[in-house]
């Protein structure tokens, strides 16, 4: 926010000096129920980007929350108004963080923890890994051999984390396959997976492509852009497993698209959460902070997969049963895909 603060007053400066015949800067939004309430609101008619997607009519929106708010509106008030607004995008990009609340996000799954509990890394690590298994700080990745000679690695995010992939791929060279799980996977910069999935392909795929918006017109957005994996390195040419569930989100979609690219690999699980889009931060003047989604994104098909997520080609949903007894069920159907 510092560093967005520093451009705009860089910007201004510049205008003031330009621009003489304007007399005034434009007014600082006010810290009072109404005055947030409208800049909150333009804030997403200006930069929100999959509307259309998302199926939602923003200035309904606003015919039906403004009148909730007046100068008599408590914080706790306008916070319901805003949440219960912003709800409807049922978009995971989309969180409103307020002091001595929780932080709120307009996607349901993450906002109530809707079947959170059916992954869990330490039945994969307890059960499944062979010893000697390696995992770095707050279990960023973890990678090791399964006792069917299948190499596992697990990525809570996606950054300079997945720089080990080729590291994996040179320490085992003769694994039957390879599973990639990406559930409950953060999200982060999808080029860092990109640029480590270089061996895994024997030609340039074309995987999305995507547009940004950059004005405060409904149909201002930059042009399209195409993103492609292109190939490094030997191909490493084995089955490949992508595991994913309804936690797996952002940068962890653009990674799963890029692998479904690839015609020896399968993804297993359920379906990711449907928010591809990149996000900015903001903050109103009452210090409360939240975040949008600025992109359109289209797969290969031509179709935007935003609030819809990416299907599984084998659903598979683990219970909490099975887990509790050390069994994730979704990880033994890839094994299985795998032999």
């Amino acid at each position: 926010m510092k560093n967005i603060l520093h451009y705009i007053a860089i910007f201004l400066l510049f205008s003031w000096s330009t621009a003489c015949h304007k007399t005034f800067f434009e007014a600082e939004p006010q810290a009072q129920p109404e005055a947030i309430f409208e800049d909150f609101w333009t804030s997403f008619q200006q930069h929100y980007g999959p509307f259309a997607e998302r199926g939602v009519d923003w200035q309904a929106q606003y015919e039906l929350f403004r009148p909730q708010v007046d100068g008599q509106t408590t914080d706790a008030e306008l916070h319901t108004v805003l949440t219960q607004m912003v709800a409807v995008l049922a978009d995971g990009h989309v969180n409103i963080t307020a002091p001595d609340r929780p932080v709120f996000n307009a996607n349901r799954y993450f906002n109530e923890r809707i079947d959170d509990s059916l992954f869990n890394l330490k039945v994969v690590q307890q059960h499944y890994l062979t010893d000697g298994f390696k995992s770095i700080k707050d279990d960023d990745y973890v990678y090791g051999l399964m006792p069917n000679g299948i190499v596992y690695v697990y990525f809570r995010f996606v950054g300079a984390n997945w720089d080990v992939m080729n590291d994996i791929l040179e320490k085992y060279p003769d694994a039957k396959g390879l599973i990639v799980d990406l559930r409950h996977n953060l999200g982060g910069d999808f080029t860092y997976a990109f640029s480590n999935m270089g061996r895994l392909t024997d030609q340039k795929r074309f995987v999305f492509s995507s547009k940004t918006k950059n004005g405060p017109e409904a149909d201002d957005f930059t042009g399209w852009h195409d993103w492609s994996l292109e190939t490094q390195g030997a191909f490493w040419n084995k089955k490949i497993a992508v595991l994913t569930d309804r936690y797996t989100i952002s940068a962890g979609e653009r990674a799963t698209m890029a692998f479904n690219t690839l015609p020896n690999a399968t993804q297993v699980g359920d379906t990711t959460n449907g928010a591809h889009s990149t996000m900015i931060g903001r903050e109103l003047a009452n210090g409360w902070k939240y975040t949008i989604a600025t992109q359109k994104v289209l797969m290969p098909d031509g179709k935007s997969y935003e609030g819809i997520g990416i299907a599984p080609d084998v659903l598979v949903r683990n219970n909490l049963a099975d887990l509790k007894n050390g069994r994730d069920a979704v990880l033994e159907k890839a094994m299985d895909l795998l032999e």
